[in-house]
């Protein structure tokens, strides 16, 4: 979809400290060869449970985020919070306290739980929201929060393809100005891929008793075996690569014209990744950053963009791409064009 008039006024994140990936090894946390395949540097790791739960993270990049855009919380129309993992208190709306917390009482605010898609999924539906003209406010607040402990998830091993890292994320959209301009976002869909999520495994009347550790890798496995799909690897690659090329036609941009590109932390380690088939060098991408912090869940996109304006990697005229995808299965892509000094 192109966007008239709809810019990205603040983007922050709030990270918690760095555990390297040799100290990981060194401690049994993590074995080498998958320690050397993943190329993962390190991983932020919040380790206060009051202090740094994740709304509480949230609420730290949101202010930061309506800071830096000179965004008065008043003017925020809409608030959306994108997580995947516990957020501290069980069947609470936390997207209210992020609201409440960030911008005031009244806004209206929603949980997203679209998997690693929330935060890119929750800047399109904002952006339709603020299309559509609010009675109040002109701009929007996306904030995506994780703290991924265990003993139920195992941050080093519990997905194939990457390595979680606690955090907190968050992007202003606004119809008045922003130090970049959002030309274009599109989200594919192909619910059929659900079932790589869930695996084999039953529907319960209530979670397991004792509670078992996650393992999203043998869900993938279960699900795709259950499944039994001959064409699953081209479901995903035509989502993503369908994605690419609508939100690169509706933003008038050809794939050499990205400066930069935000994408989700992850190395298969076969030496075809997701920059291959979006067509932009790994060099351009944001993995430099993203190997240092671990896969944000749903926040990589939003850090990622908040990395390059904290160091002027980008500058007026560059376009980026932020691309995003979630297990469900949906993908999301922006191009945003940077108009002026990212400086902060």
């Amino acid at each position: 979809m192109r966007w008239e008039n709809l810019y990205v006024s603040g983007v922050a994140s709030w990270l918690p400290p760095l555990v390297s990936a040799d100290e990981a090894v060194t401690v049994g946390l993590l074995e080498p060869e998958r320690r050397k395949l993943r190329g993962i540097d390190s991983l932020a790791v919040a380790s206060d449970a009051e202090r740094d739960a994740p709304p509480r993270m949230a609420v730290r990049a949101a202010r930061e985020a309506l800071s830096r855009g000179g965004t008065d919380p008043a003017d925020v129309a809409l608030v959306l919070h994108a997580s995947l993992w516990y957020q501290g208190i069980d069947m609470w709306p936390e997207a209210s306290y992020v609201a409440h917390e960030a911008v005031g009482r009244q806004v209206p605010a929603f949980s997203i739980a679209q998997r690693c898609n929330g935060g890119m999924g929750g800047l399109e539906l904002a952006a339709s929201y603020l299309g559509a003209g609010p009675a109040s406010g002109h701009a929007a607040l996306i904030t995506t929060a994780d703290r991924f402990s265990g003993p139920r998830v195992d941050r080093w091993n519990t997905v194939d393809v990457t390595m979680y890292g606690d955090g907190a994320s968050a992007l202003v959209l606004s119809t008045r100005g922003g130090f970049a301009r959002v030309l274009a976002t599109v989200t594919s869909a192909d619910n059929s891929l659900e079932i790589l999520g869930r695996g084999d495994e039953p529907f319960r009347r209530h979670p397991q008793i004792p509670v078992p550790t996650v393992d999203l890798g043998q869900r993938t496995v279960d699900g795709a075996r259950a499944a039994a799909y001959e064409d699953l690897p081209h479901r995903y690659i035509d989502l993503l690569v369908a994605a690419r090329n609508r939100v690169l036609e509706d933003s008038d941009t050809a794939v050499e014209d990205i400066a930069r590109a935000v994408i989700p932390v992850s190395r298969r380690g076969t030496g075809h990744e997701l920059h291959d088939l979006l067509g932009v060098p790994d060099e351009r991408t944001s993995w430099s950053f993203g190997r240092t912090t671990g896969h944000l869940g749903a926040g990589d996109q939003f850090a990622g963009l908040a990395e390059l304006t904290e160091t002027g990697a980008v500058g007026p005229g560059d376009r980026v791409l932020l691309f995003g995808g979630g297990a469900g299965y949906t993908c999301t892509a922006a191009v945003v064009e940077i108009l002026g000094s990212t400086t902060v």
